[in-house]
């Protein structure tokens, strides 16, 4: 089928004045409504099932992922708070990013062939959004009694680390999908989110792992032996 750069591209309205204007841009509405008007329900079904499935099995891992991290969350059980804000973040992060390089290959703006200076600057944007939004958690923690800074810690770590990650994905996958000729708006958000919410919570895990390790690596009591 056709993609959504080829659809956008149909249905932009030309310039007033320009050859194209007038009853065309009307045409190109109308053919693009009525191959959407035309497509029942059941063939919706048929060319979206075979991805969602795919998508569904990679959603069930997560549960592995927060099975396998089950000692973590037993040591400091206020990590699971964040769980949805870290893996929301990601895919909200992650879906502006796949918009935005839609946008620009519908203009031309950019090519499969950019994908360097795109994920550059994508992943770039992510990290300092996560910085930010990472330091207003840390502060937060610092002056509200019912989160530690420790967790606060491992929440600021963990924002610009995903949010770095989502925009590479919603960076690269668009191109992708341009680049093999498939649809990037049925395919590249839906596959980042799915990626995000099994390796966002690795990425947020890992390094709870490691902070509450050090934190109470500086806590701990040596006793001397006696001899």
């Amino acid at each position: 089928g056709r993609s959504i750069i080829d659809l956008i591209k149909q249905g932009h309205t030309p310039m007033p004045g320009s050859p194209t204007a007038g009853s065309s841009g009307k045409d190109s509405d109308a053919n693009l409504v009525g191959s959407y008007a035309a497509e029942g329900i059941l063939e919706a079904v048929r060319t979206r099932i075979g991805w969602l499935s795919v998508f569904f099995i990679g959603l069930m891992l997560a549960a592995f992922v927060v099975e396998s991290f089950e000692d973590v969350l037993k040591r400091e059980v206020e990590l699971s708070y964040f769980v949805p804000l870290l893996i929301g973040h990601g895919g909200n992060t992650g879906s502006q990013a796949v918009s935005s390089v839609i946008r620009a290959l519908a203009l031309k703006q950019v090519r499969p062939r950019d994908v360097i200076m795109v994920a550059i600057k994508e992943s770039s944007t992510g990290m300092l959004m996560g910085i930010a939004l990472g330091l207003l958690i840390y502060l937060l923690s610092a002056v509200w009694s019912g989160m530690s800074q420790s967790v606060g810690v491992v929440v600021a770590i963990a924002l610009p680390l995903v949010s770095l990650w989502s925009n590479l994905l919603g960076a690269l996958l668009p191109l992708l999908s341009a680049a093999f000729g498939t649809n990037p708006a049925v395919t590249a958000a839906p596959l980042m989110t799915t990626i995000v919410d099994s390796t966002g919570l690795v990425i947020y895990f890992v390094i709870a792992r490691m902070v509450l390790g050090t934190i109470g690596a500086d806590k701990a009591v040596h006793v001397p032996a006696v001899a």
